[in-house]
């Protein structure tokens, strides 16, 4: 038998990852990466213990593994087991070896967004009313600050929309706006669009719409966004 455990809730619901001894659990420093603000960065590893069983051992985390609601050092992770890791929730699972070789899935909003355009017949061209320009220069998001810490978005082309609900640059921030700005493109520069005046500012600043410079912050919540032109 294979041991994988399963998330059963949040952005990766459905996500399921073979046990193995050395792997790690975390928001942005880990093996296996959990979208959830309450999970630290290397927030729980996998080991052996000295009988053979596998068990998540907490790493000191700030909010734990919690069972049933009690928080524990450690988990014996045995079949049918749920425990949780912040506030995303896991089962333990065991598979059959012929049936462990295609097991493992990662569920993100891009492979769900994959697999419906493909169900999706493509619209006529002259009923478009979206028009995609390029971005000259191209433009990286980078997050310096929050849940999405060190990740990369290289934009070549727009518009683009960005919230906690979008398709398209999809924000993990509890507190991101379901629809935060949008990227337009501009002569020589790309113009942002705030939808969510207040709550998301640029340097600092709330503003409606300002064309972007090199080196800008957008930031919402805990979560710290740098501009640059490439």
């Amino acid at each position: 038998m294979v041991t994988f455990i399963e998330i059963l809730d949040g952005p990766n619901e459905g996500s399921r990852f073979k046990v193995e001894d050395g792997i790690t659990l975390g928001r942005s420093k880990a093996d296996i990466i959990i979208k959830d603000p309450k999970v630290s960065g290397t927030h729980a590893q996998i080991s052996i213990d000295g009988k053979g069983q596998f068990v998540l051992m907490d790493l000191d985390s700030s909010n734990g593994i919690h069972i049933s609601g009690r928080r524990v050092k450690k988990v014996a992770l045995l079949p049918g087991v749920i425990f949780e890791v912040g506030r995303t929730q896991f089962k333990v699972i065991s598979v059959e070896e012929e049936i462990a070789i295609d097991f493992s899935r990662l569920v993100t909003w891009r492979n769900i967004l994959k697999d419906k355009l493909s169900e999706v017949t493509p619209p006529d061209p002259s009923e478009q009313s979206l028009v995609l320009q390029r971005f000259s220069p191209a433009l990286k998001l980078t997050f310096t600050q929050g849940i999405q810490t060190d990740e990369e978005i290289i934009l070549g082309y727009g518009p683009r929309k960005a919230g906690s609900e979008s398709l398209d640059i999809e924000l993990h921030d509890e507190d991101a706006p379901k629809e935060a700005f949008e990227l337009h493109p501009g002569p020589g520069m790309v113009e942002l669009k705030i939808k969510a005046p207040g709550r998301v500012t640029l340097n600092n600043k709330s503003v409606d719409a300002e064309m972007l410079k090199d080196g800008d912050l957008i930031s919402f919540g805990n979560t710290l966004i740098k501009v640059t032109y490439l």
